[in-house]
Formats: C-alpha cells, structure tokens, sequence
C-alpha cells in the first residue's frame, strides 16, 4: 500500500514538473488518418524520451500524409526548437496557427521560440494571445519572458 501511494505521489510530482512533456500538444481527433495517427505516436515516444532527432523525421510523415494535422506540426516546431534550427521550428509553429489560430499549444511554444530568438516583443504577443486562450498557460510563458529563458519551467 505504501508503494502504490509513492508510486501516485512520484507520478503527480512528474506530471506537474515538467507539464510540457505531460501535455506537449494536446491530443489529436480521432478523425485523423490512421497511419499519420500511427506515426505521431512513434513520434510522441520519441518526444518524450527527449529523441529530438528522431521525432523529426517521423512527425514529417505524419504532415505529410496529413497536412493539416496540428498537433504534429506543433509537436515538429518544438523539437525542431530543441536542436535550435529556429526557422524551421518558426514554420511549423505558423503552420499549426494557421490551421488552429486558437491553438493554444502553439502558441506558448511560438512565444518561446522568439523568446529564444531574442525576439521579447513577439514573444510577448504570443503571450497576449494565450492570455484570452488559457490563463494559466500564459502565466508559465511570462514566467519565462521574465526570466529571458525560452526552456524556463518546461522540464
């Protein structure tokens, strides 16, 4: 009984650390094609292991199969962030917004990709936009504009 209790402690404390690896996205329609669904989970392990490299690759699959599949895109532009090719992390990110303007997901991660750009104004933007979008979001985006850290409080 004791483990199970530490085991759920040690899961919420998980989840709450690091809540953009515990929600880096949202999770897709049912309503996407299959095999691009199949390739965006093979992508989202990798994500979660930190395998930038590897999602790359495999989210381009699934946008290429399904164009329009937000949340691949934005998943993409976040770990084309993480190996800091900053343009195409820009794309992917305006291509998730331009599916989804009220993606919120897309939104926080564009903020800190200018963030990281040293680009504060459109970061903070982003941040105006996220604000009406989902308070709580926008205040971890501040929190990182603040401390002019575009990784702050993301693992």
């Amino acid at each position: 009984m004791t483990r199970t209790i530490a085991a759920l402690i040690l899961l919420v404390i998980g989840l709450t650390v690091s809540p953009a690896l515990a929600d880096y996205g949202g999770d897709p329609p049912d309503s996407i094609n299959p095999e691009a669904r199949s390739l965006y989970d093979q992508a989202a392990e990798h994500f979660r292991k930190k395998q930038w490299n590897l999602a790359i690759p495999t989210y381009l699959q699934a946008v290429r199969i399904e164009p329009r599949f937000v949340e691949a895109w934005n998943s993409l532009g976040y770990c084309y962030r993480k190996v800091k090719d900053n343009p195409k992390a820009l794309d992917a990110y305006r291509r998730a917004i331009d599916i989804k303007p009220d993606f919120k997901f897309a939104h926080e991660y564009i903020g800190r990709l200018y963030l990281a750009m040293s680009n504060r104004d459109m970061a903070m933007r982003h941040y105006e936009i996220l604000r009406r979008l989902d308070a709580k979001m926008a205040a971890e985006l501040l929190k990182a504009i603040e401390a002019n850290n575009a990784d702050y409080g993301e693992d």
